[in-house]
């Protein structure tokens, strides 16, 4: 299991990195070369929770219940609510989310999900 994960790890570095460059490219300039105080936060917190809801999604479905579907589901619910615990105060700091701060945290994010889909899907068919 432990290789799967690696690989998923992997693949997922492997997108997300350079995302991570093409959105500083843009928002450097966009605002005038400027940083998004949050946005390492948001790719971290998106990586660690991507990988923690691939992994349980992964070790339920082995098992062959439909407890994977279940897991999937409260793992991305915990995810936002993770998201209104850490990132959202400092999201809001100011007292409003402008643009900037909504693509740092959903550029990420979405990233994440359509990889962590990918790679369910491809596990999942090739069970059976």
């Amino acid at each position: 299991m432990l290789k799967i994960l690696l690989k998923f790890l992997f693949k997922t570095l492997f997108f997300l990195i350079p995302i991570f460059f093409i959105h500083i490219s843009i928002i450097f300039l966009v605002y005038n070369f400027l940083w998004p105080v949050n946005i390492l936060n948001s790719y971290v917190f998106n990586l660690i929770f991507s990988l923690a809801i691939y992994s349980g999604t992964y070790f339920f479905s082995l098992s062959n219940s439909s407890n994977s579907i279940v897991f999937y589901s409260l793992g991305t619910v915990f995810k936002f609510f993770m998201f209104y615990v850490f990132l959202y105060p400092k999201f809001i700091f100011d007292g409003e989310i402008q643009n900037l701060e909504f693509f740092t945290f959903f550029v990420p994010y979405l990233t994440c999900l359509i990889i962590e889909i990918n790679q369910l899907l491809k596990f999942l068919n090739s069970r059976g």
